[in-house]
């Protein structure tokens, strides 16, 4: 009778799961979120992953790497934001190490810089100080390492003030 009523419980919410792991790549600690908000028994759980698993419906390595490549093209995420995000999902610092390679510094400094000059245009008409604390405070929310932050908020600037200088 037990093994019934396991076998019914994982025929009805195991479609489910596939239709949410098919939908995007999910990690298994999403998948457990999920399963709380479906009110399933938490001794369920194992079996439920392990078939997703052997399904390929959860992946935690293709999962990581997505989450990477789409955060940084999509959303111009530094590292720091990235790997906190990926940490929060429950993935671990070495999984997270394996696909460091995508954090190219040359695409950092250029996507910063040019997230930088886009948030510099929306506050031209602020002072030098304020314009500086507030693409400071930019860069950081993004993700990216505070020394990267502080050389191209200083680098975009001063090209800007020399700009300024000239028309004068």
């Amino acid at each position: 009778m037990e093994n019934d009523t396991n076998d019914f419980i994982i025929q009805q919410i195991l479609p489910k799961l596939e239709k949410y792991c098919a939908f995007q790549e999910r990690s298994i600690f999403e998948t457990k979120q999920k399963l709380i908000r479906l009110g399933v028994d938490s001794r369920y759980w194992d079996t439920l992953i392990a078939i997703l698993q052997t399904s390929n419906f959860i992946n935690e390595e293709r999962f990581v790497e997505l989450f990477i490549r789409s955060k940084i093209n999509q959303r111009s995420w530094g590292p720091l934001k990235i790997t906190l995000e990926l940490k929060k999902r429950g993935i671990e610092s070495a999984l997270i190490e394996q696909f460091r390679y995508l954090f190219n510094p040359d695409n950092q400094n250029e996507t910063l810089t040019n997230l930088l000059k886009k948030k510099l245009k929306t506050i031209q008409r602020d002072e030098i100080g304020k314009q500086r604390e507030k693409l400071i405070r930019f860069g950081v929310s993004k993700g990216y390492n505070i020394s990267m932050v502080f050389s191209t908020v200083k680098t975009l600037l001063k090209s800007t003030n020399d700009d300024f200088d000239s028309f004068e």
